[in-house]
């Protein structure tokens, strides 16, 4: 297993020590100056090092533990935790302008970060015992990692100010909207500019850092984006006035999906070829996914948040505890945010074919459930964690038994253990922000939109059949787009994917079990709370309905934004 040494390093040479060991924070102030910071190769790195961890943490749950995994929550896929999170509200009553949104570290962050990833692409050139090569390098990744947070905005926002460099004290912060295509263009442009100077492959000793795949990574994922249907189509969801084209492309082009179909096949290709990466496939299908998902720095990982926080538990400060695996297990999500049916009904049964669960208010035996638990594929055997099971992601392991995860779950269909396969006693987990596997479904999709069946088939079953499930086999464009969707459901569940995808694919029924109307759960002890041992029976039944409205498409932007007067606001809020 290569290892994640990029910021364990970076903080050797800064002299840090504690239980918390983060990429390292130096904010360009009154006392740090930016000919401070950048005046050696050394001190520069801490720079670097900052604009990696804030620029990549869009949308997960590392400074503000309220949120848990509220995108999950927002798609049906677990209950929203306690009533006093954030999903709560939203799940229930809707998205609002009231600087509610679900990427969780709110929208001002990404221009804060954005701006530490231009100071630094506008002065590394100052470090003096710096190489050419090497400045032009760190300019490639800072244009990364600007492309990254925002393809992210587009997805969620639509058209959003572009910021094309450090802005001055001087400048005006008021900068308004552009056009979709404007911020896509821009997004490629970036990752075309780092795809030229990025390595394939770092030492091992910089592991983590952006490489071209990385950068293709990005580009292939706002185009897929682009090519769906809530943005490529004449008429948006919504309608915006003179401004629709800050939320639709303004047509219905199937080039569109050709293009999108270059970038993921580009992605493979450097991938497999310069990079180093592969589609984990031993013949073993559980620990291939769970190697793929939860060991860090696995050959499959394109590009990570990376955070070491070994703090187990630390009620002085809840903030400590995001990322971390006993926590994660026992508050984020078995003590609330658990897997909802909604979500369970995606995956297949070991033999590809359809689980069937009891219907709302049938009372059946809780041997019945461990027997279909029991017959679920490799992939949720290593996502979930069943009750009065331990977790086949860490077999044998003292720490991951039914009773050192059990704490006052109540309802739900099972535990979320994924991203810890063979953890054992770490804490901490690297959060795969783009995986290998994304690219051969996003070829799939698109080759199934430009009716190229057969090819879709190819890259589709890379995926399906390293999960141990056969191969499919159908040609039926609309079949198969169903199966494919169904794919990025269940190999990315808890990823961060699902909430966004159902939107972009404006999914007919997106509003009746997915993100709006009835979503289910078990009830355990004749409607009751399961228990560790002795569940006598279980039946599933409607935990709420959600809420769903066509303007939650797309994000709103904070009210607070919108009364400065320079920003328009997206329809419907």
């Amino acid at each position: 297993m290569r290892q994640s040494y990029f910021i364990l390093i970076l903080l050797l040479a800064a002299g840090l020590s504690g239980c918390e060991k983060n990429f390292l924070q130096m904010p360009i102030s009154n006392t740090t100056t930016v000919d401070s910071v950048f005046s050696t190769t050394v001190k520069a790195q801490g720079a670097i090092a900052n604009a990696y961890y804030d620029c990549l943490s869009q949308g997960l749950p590392f400074t503000n533990v309220w949120n848990a995994q509220i995108q999950e929550n927002l798609s049906g896929g677990m209950n929203y935790g306690y009533a006093w999170t954030i999903a709560e509200g939203i799940m229930l009553n809707g998205l609002a302008a009231a600087n509610t949104s679900e990427d969780m570290d709110g929208y001002g962050q990404n221009f804060t970060y954005i701006r530490q990833a231009w100071l630094v692409y506008n002065n590394i050139d100052k470090v003096k015992d710096m190489s050419d090569g090497d400045k032009a390098t760190v300019k490639g990744e800072m244009q990364a990692l600007i492309a990254y947070r925002y393809e992210q905005m587009f997805i969620m926002y639509g058209g959003v100010p572009i910021v094309n460099r450090a802005l001055l004290p001087t400048d005006s912060l008021t900068i308004g909207r552009a056009p979709l295509a404007e911020v896509l263009d821009s997004v490629v442009s970036w990752c075309d500019q780092a795809i030229a100077v990025l390595p394939s492959a770092w030492p091992a000793a910089w592991t983590g850092r952006m490489t071209k795949t990385a950068a293709l990574a990005i580009k292939a994922k706002a185009l897929l984006y682009a090519a769906r249907p809530l943005f490529n189509s004449a008429t948006p969801y919504l309608g915006l006035g003179a401004s629709n084209n800050l939320i639709c492309l303004g047509s219905a082009d199937a080039s569109r999906w050709q293009t999108a179909l270059n970038a993921s096949e580009a992605e493979i290709t450097e991938a497999t070829t310069n990079g180093g990466l592969t589609i984990i496939n031993t013949g073993n299908p559980s620990d291939d996914y769970g190697t793929a998902t939860g060991v860090p720095s696995n050959p499959e990982v394109i590009l990570a948040w990376k955070n070491i926080n070994n703090t187990l538990f630390d009620a002085g400060n809840w903030n400590n505890l995001p990322m971390n695996a006993f926590y994660n297990t026992r508050v984020w999500e078995a003590q609330g945010n658990v897997l909802m049916s909604n979500q369970l009904e995606n995956y297949y049964k070991s033999d590809g074919t359809d689980q069937t669960w009891p219907s709302i208010g049938a009372v059946t035996a809780f041997s019945d459930y461990t027997t279909r638990m029991n017959q679920m594929e490799p992939r949720f055997q290593i996502t979930c964690q069943p009750w009065e099971q331990d977790a086949k992601s860490n077999p044998g392991d003292v720490n991951w038994t039914n009773a050192a995860t059990f704490g006052g779950q109540g309802f739900g269909c099972a535990r979320v253990t994924k991203f810890y396969y063979k953890a054992s006693g770490r804490a901490w987990f690297e959060f795969p922000l783009f995986r290998l596997a994304s690219a051969y479904l996003s070829s799939a999709e698109a080759y199934n939109e430009l009716g190229q069946s057969s090819n879709a088939l190819l890259r589709l079953n890379v995926i399906h059949q390293r999960a141990g499930l056969p191969a499919i086999t159908t040609t039926d464009q609309t079949q198969l787009r169903a199966i494919i969707q169904r794919e990025w459901a269940v190999e990315f569940f808890d990823e961060q994917y699902r909430l966004h995808d159902v939107k972009h694919w404006k999914l007919p029924n997106i509003g009746n079990g997915i993100i709006g109307g009835a979503i289910r759960t078990f009830a355990y002890n004749n409607g009751g709370a399961v228990v560790q041992t002795g569940n006598t029976n279980y039946n599933q039944y409607v935990l709420y309905n959600g809420f769903w409205a066509p303007k939650e498409y797309l994000n709103p932007f904070p009210t607070s934004e919108i009364n400065k007067g320079y920003l328009i606001q997206n329809p419907g809020y």
